[in-house]
């Protein structure tokens, strides 16, 4: 079964707290709004299929943002769906605007507040592997490291300390918050005719008897609230040595599984016998990226005698090889990919498994190359016994930070 997950980022507050002629959405950092950086770490997730952002209801306001996304979507050549809502009065207002326009098809939605730029991608990773029929709910958390007070105000205004919960049973919480969409639509639709108020989603959903379960959130996932906060806008300087990575892998045709490069399915008859679902390209890619970490390669990563990669799709696979890049002091610069093939014809797909390449290591057309070509009727492949690719990833690498 297809699962299609939706991303909603919300950027219609007023800021006020901020006390700013901008407001805090549209603040820059490294040259873009505090909403694109959101935007982007979306995007590239390969288990996002389509990303709402939640504008001003002011006109001139969510023209201006929505022809600015316009222009950064089409100068990365973005292609996934993207629709533009205009916000409500209230946070919970723009949330239910917005699910009114997500596909009907879609399974499970998440909810980001767009002043937390900072979020790791691997986040969206863990909470959507969190979710299922039966835990509809998942928001990310973290422990509370100060002691906490209730208090109470008595008739000359001060406050009184009234009870200190034990913090072993207390956390923050962050967003990106993730939801079964079907059971969150309906939430919204039954409460809103009763006047009350939400902080978030997740609360939306205990009102209403459902279980929120909670993971571990990414203690850099700052949030922007106040001026103070503006120190974390501040771009890093950064030192850099160029490194290089070779990534090479071969299947065998005459097999049972769909001939799929780069995430792209071609139509042939051609079947590739593999563990997993065979993509050649994908799989030289990721040997390159580990290559670059100086890491082993992709059997190290995922063996072929596991069950659990037994016909899964590549592209997950590839997932959690970037994950350890993020975490990693490499920066990706450029990739070439050659797809080595005497049948079927690939040239007609380059274009299709470029973009998709693009979308998922973040880069620009320009820093992304693919091509194919034939060995002459020589060899394993001239004599249509497999397929084979190699890949060439350049980056640089954090040498110090001041």
């Amino acid at each position: 079964m297809n699962i299609k997950n939706y991303a909603i980022i919300l950027a219609a507050g007023s800021g006020s707290r901020m006390g700013l002629e901008t407001k805090k959405q549209f603040l820059l950092y490294n040259g873009k709004e505090i909403w694109w950086h959101s935007f982007e770490k979306f995007y590239h997730s390969p288990f996002i299929h389509g990303i709402i952002l939640v504008f001003p209801n002011n006109e001139q306001e969510f023209q201006n943002a929505t022809e600015k996304a316009q222009e950064y979507i089409q100068e990365n050549n973005y292609s996934i769906p993207v629709h533009f809502v205009k916000g409500g009065e209230l946070r919970q207002d723009s949330v239910y605007e917005a699910l009114q326009v997500v596909p009907k098809d879609t399974q499970y939605i998440l909810i980001h507040d767009s002043a937390r730029p900072f979020f790791s991608p691997t986040l969206i990773t863990n909470l959507l592997e969190n979710l299922s029929e039966k835990k509809k709910a998942i928001i990310p958390s973290l422990a509370l490291t100060d002691t906490i007070k209730e208090f109470a105000i008595n008739n000359k205004l001060e406050r009184i300390a009234t009870n200190t919960p034990s913090r072993n049973f207390l956390r923050s919480v962050q967003t990106p918050q993730a939801f079964h969409f079907n059971t969150l639509f309906q939430a919204h639709k039954n409460l809103k005719a009763e006047n009350k108020t939400f902080t978030d989603d997740a609360m939306l959903m205990e009102e209403i008897g459902e279980i929120v379960y909670l993971i571990d959130g990414n203690p850099h996932n700052h949030k922007i609230t106040t001026k103070q906060d503006l120190s974390l806008l501040k771009p890093m300087q950064e030192t850099y040595i160029p490194i290089s990575g070779y990534g090479y892998d071969v299947h065998k045709y005459q097999g049972d599984r769909p001939l799929i490069l780069g995430g792209v399915e071609i139509n042939t008859d051609i079947k590739i016998t593999a563990h997993s679902d065979g993509d050649v390209l994908t799989h030289a890619l990721m040997d390159a990226l580990i290559s670059c970490m100086a890491d082993g390669d992709i059997g190290h990563y995922f063996p072929d005698t596991d069950k659990q990669y037994e016909n899964i799709s590549s592209l997950i696979l590839l997932d959690k090889v970037l994950t350890k890049w993020k975490n990693s002091s490499l920066t990706l610069c450029h990739v070439d990919l050659t797809i080595i093939c005497q049948k079927p014809k690939i040239a007609p797909y380059v274009s299709q498994i470029k973009k998709n390449m693009c979308r998922l290591l973040q880069l620009s057309e320009s820093q992304v190359n693919v091509k194919a070509t034939t060995e002459e009727g020589l060899g394993f492949t001239g004599q249509l016994q497999g397929i084979k690719a190699v890949a060439l990833v350049s980056a640089i690498k954090k040498q110090k930070a001041e």
